[in-house]
């Protein structure tokens, strides 16, 4: 195909063969690297529609891109439970809601929790009057008529019912609940949050302790990643994470132990809330570091493997010099890289493909 378009021997064949004959009389050692320029025509790199990009300085080192789940940070999302069985009466909010602290989510109708009442009413009832009798002794000890152990079984009393109304007293106050007029119970928000999943609907019975309503409590969001095992020490708590929108956050969590089975570790990081950003949506992010003045920034476009190394074709007054480098991390559009470039320099990032067919001598 090259000969074709009028390219005629290969420049790159001719040093080669100079080189190789200038090994066999002692001239050049046959191991010696040298960067063999391609001769290519203004009119025929128009004719292999090569494009050019810059080469920048690094104003970040990309250190990985992977896979992310968002995730709620936790102890945010709040499961609301209903802490005595019953029938659900009425549901008061719906999915993506707004509640506040202490607005009605859910009704119940339960003989449980009347029951309850009932047994702290009781309590309390016999507690009085276990205080009147404790009071009534203490007196007549003071007047001498009746001996002190009289006097310590009845304060012994009133100790056992105010433990027991105590206890009723708590096992009312489970859940932030709010007794309602008829009976029954509702399910209160403990903290102002947004309404994640209802869990009840109007005539379905809730055994005790199952959840009712889940709410997120925070805006904030994390993102959960899986980090290669050699990579755990590349990326530390404290490093910038950027996503694909723009958004950036931070690493707070690098895992220790390697999974058995993805031979991965856990990675946490944290990002502000965006309405772009929703709780189970998969992404990716980008794992980056400050720059080093080593490093230069161009389009991952413009890496080229050439006998299993990294190299990028340089423009020149003549054609283009493949040049190896050596890629600190890469995302689908810019690659962090290192080696003999300087800025401004140009590099092709389309017809890489006859480039390199051009260094084999075809």
């Amino acid at each position: 195909m090259m000969a074709r378009i009028g390219f005629g021997p290969s420049p790159f064949r001719r040093c080669a063969t100079v080189l190789a004959a200038a090994a066999l009389i002692g001239g050049i050692p046959p191991s010696a690297s040298v960067a063999n320029e391609l001769t290519l025509t203004p009119e025929q790199i128009k004719q292999l529609d090569i494009k050019l990009t810059d080469v920048g300085v690094a104003t970040k080192s990309i250190v990985a891109t992977l896979p992310a789940t968002i995730i709620p940070p936790l102890n945010t999302r709040i499961a609301i439970t209903a802490p005595f069985s019953g029938t659900v009466v009425a549901v008061k909010v719906l999915p993506g809601q707004t509640v506040h602290q202490g607005e009605p989510l859910v009704v119940l109708a339960s003989r449980d929790v009347m029951e309850a009442v009932v047994r702290l009413k009781q309590a309390e009832a016999d507690l009085h009057a276990a205080e009147a009798i404790a009071r009534r002794q203490r007196q007549l000890f003071d007047k001498k008529l009746v001996s002190v152990s009289k006097v310590g079984e009845a304060e012994s009393q009133v100790e056992k019912i105010r433990a027991l109304v105590s206890q009723s007293q708590r096992l009312l106050a489970i859940g932030d609940i709010k007794l309602n007029a008829d009976g029954g119970y509702s399910l209160t928000a403990p903290k102002d949050g947004r309404v994640v999943e209802v869990k009840a609907a109007p005539g379905v019975a809730l055994q005790a302790m199952d959840a009712a309503v889940i709410i997120d409590t925070s805006h904030e969001l994390w993102l959960q990643a899986q980090l290669p095992g050699n990579m755990i020490g590349a990326v530390a708590v404290g490093d910038k994470i950027e996503l694909p929108n723009g958004d950036a956050g931070k690493v707070i969590s690098v895992g220790i132990a390697l999974d058995p089975v993805t031979r991965s570790t856990m990675l946490i990081a944290k990002i502000p809330a965006s309405p772009e950003h929703i709780s189970g949506q998969t992404t990716s992010i980008t794992v980056v570091k400050q720059s080093s003045s080593k490093q230069f920034e161009i389009a991952s476009d413009a890496i080229s493997w050439i006998g299993g190394k990294a190299h990028v074709f340089i423009q020149t007054t003549g054609g283009f010099t493949p040049t190896p480098i050596v890629v600190k991390g890469r995302t689908a559009a810019i690659a962090t890289v290192e080696g003999d470039l300087r800025q401004g320099q140009k590099l092709a990032v389309s017809g890489l493909a006859q480039l390199e067919k051009m260094m084999s001598g075809e």
